[in-house]
């Protein structure tokens, strides 16, 4: 699937790629002939192509280094020349790379071993052109600091005995810039006029920036800031002044307008359809004169990145453009990538290889051995074998697909093997069913008493809150704006709020609760953050205090790190109502804390409390909102059977500018670490090391202290005095040390944006999650992070161990949480969610499995639940040919998944528009695929019919009915009592209808016109 910038994939004749120029990807068709018959973008999420279509494309190189036969011959030409400059293995490694054509990071800095003579932007430009040089002085002072900088990196490579070529041949010095910058005609941008004579010809401008507005709204509070504001653009109205104020999208811009509407200012946003009636800006654009301008503010959607004033000649102001980020703070922003919806309908066998353990329904836990093509009753299928204890086989034909699931369990054992023709699948599945019941009763039971709670419905937000969320420094993604407008609505009715939101480290939960927190103090109600370690409050507070910096809230932290006499004062201050928000640990749930007014409990991470904490959480529900945080991933089939039973948000959209985190499998030397910390600490960052062994972290501390002189290094391990340790962290987040080694206390919680390089020895000992959740420390801000799993180097690891490493290895996209790595971390997360003692029943019968048992609970719970489920129901068209050929698609794994899908889709016009993906993604539906498409509409005729059983054979097509009263009698018996009649009935519900060929639309035509015998 292509997702990222620099991907591609083909299949049949059709071919997806992701040029670096476009902003989407794009899909281009073949003929037979290699004719190219279309290009089509396409979108991520869906995979869909959209209706317009390119007349040509062009598609950049991914890479500056292109593997081609004419750049290896050169590379291996130019490298013997570099023998002496770097050691014999670092060459070898090197030589491995060209053979086998593989790109490493760096590879750019190596550019003069691959091409002869590299060019500079200069080279492509034409014989004659202008250059416009702004600033010239700052140009030349940034080339000459970018030349030392990397002679000094050149230097320092030298001494390692690194592969390093000579800066010369890589970059333009300074002086070779100036030089070149003087090939053209040049117009030259300076802020001041100057001093010195110049034969340049002089032309001033008359603009002004606006800075000192920008101090003036910096230097005020989020009220006064309004005021502020609006007062300066009603004199400039009033003086006739035409104004722009720029906005960075349409949502921006129209919450612009509601601020300044709120304070009582007009404005209108270009973009609307009225804008060309009600003000003519448009026309003032273009002609840029300032006659019979109303006094209204126009608002743009533009990336400006800074506003200014235009004069004329007697430096009087003309117009005003405004930009958002002056009034409110600058905001980071990149362009973000969309991704696939994590568990879409596909299920999830896209990941499923030979040797993986899944669950029949029917059968139990079995081991998949891949797909074979079977002859029987006259057609060639394709069935998934499975083997199963005693070497015992099952072959699963394609229309039941859906019966079989990926096995899961929390910590990555082997499960046993069922037994065929056994009764202890049937009791386990029965056992795990009461289960189920007795937690949906439970939760429907916590349901019914939150309803029956009163609470205090807040008031809509205002042109305050509106502000403090323009003020938010990044961009929202799109998960974060929706769980922000439920926590909202929540808050805004009288019942106790009680969501739970969940999502990775770093994915904008903070931001959630601190808008929900602003809504809560604004109306004069008390706020509580419970977090569960200092470290970690401290770090809210700090976090918090920053984002309320232009408010008049005050807010406090309750800690071991207060005195005595500090704690005294702030739960003083606290009963009297002067302080509106609180942080604090399970210090806040003690007896002697007393609130004035609390209307909003934060809880992060309510699942790493203990059992008589989260009994004093649970008090707390019934009274006041309740916002719980939780950074383990629930799969989303759990969510969304829980839906309606608690409120559930999941934030699985990584911000923008975040990037995935480069993870590297590597033998251990001095080299590797010396090489990474080195680095890390050169781009100013910090670096994890962890070592899981407490007997041996400090002679391995020693080490790193005799590979690493001048490196500030700290130790952290669990058996330390929690006040040592508490110390040595806030050492470590504050930059008092370069390094932390520790063993995994560090797993989760601790938010250190400036740790970007984590190096885990011997990650051989590891489990999956566990490397997943430790690689998550890194790469939470938009700086490249990287993992090295160090593994010994003489030691040959078992095959589990190098796959295991190997699949973190692969798994480098963002978001990676919801795909394989973390399949028991959302075991763990279903555990939290609904009592440990589930992950029990959840080992038993797999997480998929469990997830439709739940899923089934709760609807019968709340009697959502009509007709049959897919798996309630037998279609057996075996005869037919029902396959996906490999010309088609070759991928088995996307084969599984299509398969599957098609087992599961719960309605016809999803099944018809999975259909219009298959054929717009792969091509035309060979015969044999339509086959398949056919067979699951059979299912869904059935599911709607209440029907368990539908076969055909020897031209008869038969049709067993669950339940008797879904037959209409009077038509059925009309139609039996007719001569010549070719149905009949069958006891047991049954209908035989005769003289149906064995095809497919021969079959879908008869069960059309039996439907009038049906009471649906």
């Amino acid at each position: 699937v292509v997702e990222d910038l620099g991907e591609f994939s083909a299949h049949g004749d059709i071919m997806d790629v992701f040029p670096l120029n476009q902003e989407k990807p794009m899909r281009m068709e073949f003929s037979e002939n290699s004719d190219l018959l279309y290009i089509k973008p396409f979108e991520i999420q869906t995979q869909r192509t959209a209706e317009a279509e390119l007349t040509s494309l062009k598609i950049l190189p991914g890479s500056e280094i292109l593997f081609n036969q004419e750049t290896i011959y050169f590379a291996r030409q130019t490298l013997p020349s570099y023998r002496k400059e770097c050691t014999p293995e670092v060459l070898r490694r090197l030589k491995e790379s060209l053979q086998k054509c593989e790109s490493f990071p760096g590879i750019e800095s190596l550019s003069p071993l691959f091409y002869p003579k590299l060019e500079t932007l200069f080279d492509y430009f034409p014989a004659e052109y202008l250059l416009v040089v702004n600033e010239e002085n700052h140009i030349t002072e940034r080339a000459e600091h970018f030349y030392q900088e990397v002679f000094m990196e050149y230097e320092l490579s030298k001494q390692q005995n690194k592969l390093t070529l000579s800066p010369e041949s890589l970059f333009l010095t300074h002086r070779e810039l100036e030089s070149r910058l003087k090939e053209s005609t040049q117009v030259y941008l300076k802020s001041k006029v100057p001093r010195k004579k110049s034969e340049r010809t002089i032309y001033q401008l008359q603009f002004s920036d606006n800075q000192s507005l920008r101090t003036g709204f910096e230097h005020s509070n989020a009220t006064s800031a309004a005021g502020h504001m609006v007062q300066l653009l009603q004199d400039w109205s009033k003086s006739g002044i035409p104004i722009i104020l720029s906005a960075k999208n349409q949502t921006h811009a129209e919450h612009f307008q509601q601020l300044l509407e709120d304070l009582g200012v007009e404005s209108i946003v270009a973009g609307n359809q009225q804008v060309a009636k009600d003000c003519p800006w448009p026309k003032w654009l273009e002609s840029n004169t300032v006659e019979g301008l109303q006094e209204k503010i126009l608002i743009l959607c533009g990336n400006v990145s800074s506003g200014f004033r235009r004069l004329d000649a007697n430096g009087q102001t003309q117009f005003i453009l405004l930009t958002q980020e002056e009034v409110f703070g600058e905001k980071k922003r990149s362009r973000r990538l969309q991704r696939t919806q994590v568990q879409q309908v596909t299920g999830n066998l896209d990941d499923l290889r030979e040797g993986d353990h899944v669950v029949h329904l029917d059968y139990g836990i079995g081991r998949y051995h891949g797909l074979q093509k079977i002859t029987a009753g006259g057609s060639k299928n394709e069935f998934m074998q499975l083997i199963y204890a005693r070497e015992e086989k099952v072959y699963v034909p394609v229309a039941k697909f859906h019966l079989v699931q990926k096995y899961v369990n929390a910590d990555g054992t082997a499960p046993k093997l069922s037994k065929l023709g056994e009764k202890a699948w049937k009791k386990t599945r029965t056992k795990v069913a009461r289960a189920v019941d007795d937690i949906a009763e439970e939760l429907a039971q916590i349901y019914a008493e939150r309803k029956a709670q009163k609470g205090f419905a807040f008031a809509p937000d205002d042109h305050e809150m509106r502000e403090f969320e323009l003020r938010f420094p990044f961009e929202e993604t799109p998960d974060q704006e929706e769980v922000i407008r439920s926590v909202k609505e929540d808050m805004e009715t009288k019942l106790p709020m009680d969501r739970l939101v969940c999502g990775d480290v770093g994915f904008g939960k903070t931001e959630i609760a601190m808008r929900g927190a602003f809504k809560a103090a604004q109306q004069e109600k008390q706020v509580a953050i419970l977090v569960p370690t200092t470290i970690l409050a401290q770090q809210h507070y700090e976090t918090f205090v920053k984002r309320f910096e232009d408010t008049p809230f005050i807010i406090e932290v309750i800690s071991r790190f207060r005195t005595d006499a500090e704690q005294k004062d702030i739960l003083k201050r606290l009963f009297e109502g002067k302080i509106d928000i609180i942080i604090g640990t399970h210090r806040l749930l003690s007896t002697d804390v007393k609130f004035n007014d609390l209307g909003l409990l934060v809880v992060d991470e309510e699942q790493r409390f203990g059992v008589k904490h989260k009994e004093k959480i649970k008090r707390f529900r019934a009274a006041v909102d309740v916002l719980t945080l939780s950074a383990t991933p629930i799969p989303r089939t759990l969510h969304m059977s829980l839906m309606g039973i608690r409120d559930l948000s999941l934030v699985n959209t990584p911000p923008a500018d975040r990037r995935a985190i480069r993870t590297r499998l590597l033998p251990m030397n001095d080299y590797i670490i010396q090489e990474s910390v080195s680095r890390e600490i050169r781009r100013g960052g910090q670096v994890f090391v962890v070592h899981n062994r407490v007997e041996t972290i400090y002679e391995y501390g020693r080490y790193l202290e005799s590979i690493l002189p001048n490196i500030r290094i700290a130790i952290a391990h669990g058996q330390m005095r929690e006040q040592n340790l508490e110390k040595v962290m806030l050492d470590y987040i504050e930059s008092r040390f370069d390094v932390l080694l520790s063993t995994t206390i560090i797993e989760s919680g601790l938010d250190i944006p400036r740790a970007n390089t984590i190096i885990i020895n011997n990650a051989q000992n590891f489990g999956l999650s566990q490397l997943y959740q430790l690689r998550g420390r890194v790469g939470r801000s938009d700086v490249q992070a990287y993992a090295y799993l160090l593994v010994p180097a003489e030691k040959i690891l078992s095959g589990v161990a190098h796959e295991r490493l190997q699949v973190l290895q692969d798994l480098n996209d963002l978001g990676a949480g919801f795909k394989v790595a973390s399949r028991d971390l959302e075991i763990r997360g279903a555990g939290n969610l609904l009592g440990s003692e589930q992950s029990g029943q959840i080992a038993s019968v797999g997480l998929e499995l469990y997830t439709q048992m739940v899923d089934r609970a709760v609807k019968k719970l709340l009697q959502t639940e009509s007709g049959l489920a897919p798996e309630d129901i037998q279609v057996r068209l075996d005869h037919i040919e029902q396959s996906i050929p490999e010309s088609y698609i070759h991928s088995s794994s996307h084969r599984l998944s299509l398969y599957k899908a098609l087992g599961t889709l719960p309605t016809k016009e999803e099944l018809w528009e999975f259909r219009n993906g298959v054929e717009d993604r792969f091509g035309i539906l060979p015969e044999s695929v339509l086959n398949i498409f056919r067979n699951a509409e059979v299912r869904l005729w059935g599911q709607l019919h209440g029907v368990e059983k539908i076969e055909h054979e020897q031209n008869r097509l038969r049709i067993q009915v669950k339940d008797a009263s879904r037959l209409n009698h009077e038509k059925l018996v009309g139609w039996l009592c007719e001569q010549e009649t070719p149905l009949s009935y069958i006891p047991e519900n049954t209908l035989d209808y005769k003289n149906v060929p064995p095809e497919m639309n021969a079959i879908l035509k008869s069960l059309k016109i039996l439907e009038q015998v049906f009471t649906v």
